[in-house]
């Protein structure tokens, strides 16, 4: 029975077989959609992707590996195929947990959303690419 109080990529994810990196990466947004981009935890993508802590790490040593991963998974153009019917752009919430988490991991994506590497600019380029993503999602529907 779909739960009309998840999260529209949660209530998706249930309805399709992952892989398990694609599960932990969809687990990941719907915890920060559920708690908040900076509250994303290695033991919460775990809990919700229903798998063990030790399984997580086995895939992604660190948050950092896992976000940089989220980021270079969401923006390939070819991996939203399995993303039809989902209303949250998972690029944005991903992006927006890698600026919570720490603003260069947003250079993973730099080549694909074409960040400008200049020095003092690099910090205001970075936030300016994670405002760009805040504005892309759509809440309505959470």
């Amino acid at each position: 029975m779909i739960d009309p109080s998840r999260p529209a990529i949660a209530r998706n994810v249930s309805a399709r077989r992952l892989e398990p990196k694609e599960r932990l990466f969809d687990a990941a947004i719907c915890v920060a959609l559920e708690n908040g981009f900076g509250k994303v935890t290695l033991d919460a993508v775990a809990r919700q992707a229903g798998i063990s802590k030790g399984g997580l790490l086995h895939h992604f040593a660190t948050k950092k590996h896992l976000i940089r991963a989220m980021l270079v998974h969401y923006a390939d153009a070819a991996s939203d195929r399995h993303l039809q019917g989902i209303e949250v752009d998972p690029l944005a919430v991903a992006a927006l947990v890698a600026a919570a988490e720490d603003t260069l991991l947003l250079e993973t994506i730099s080549t694909k959303v074409d960040i400008q590497k200049s020095g003092a600019g690099q910090r205001a380029a970075q936030l300016a690419l994670a405002s760009s993503f805040a504005s892309r999602l759509s809440l309505r529907d959470l």
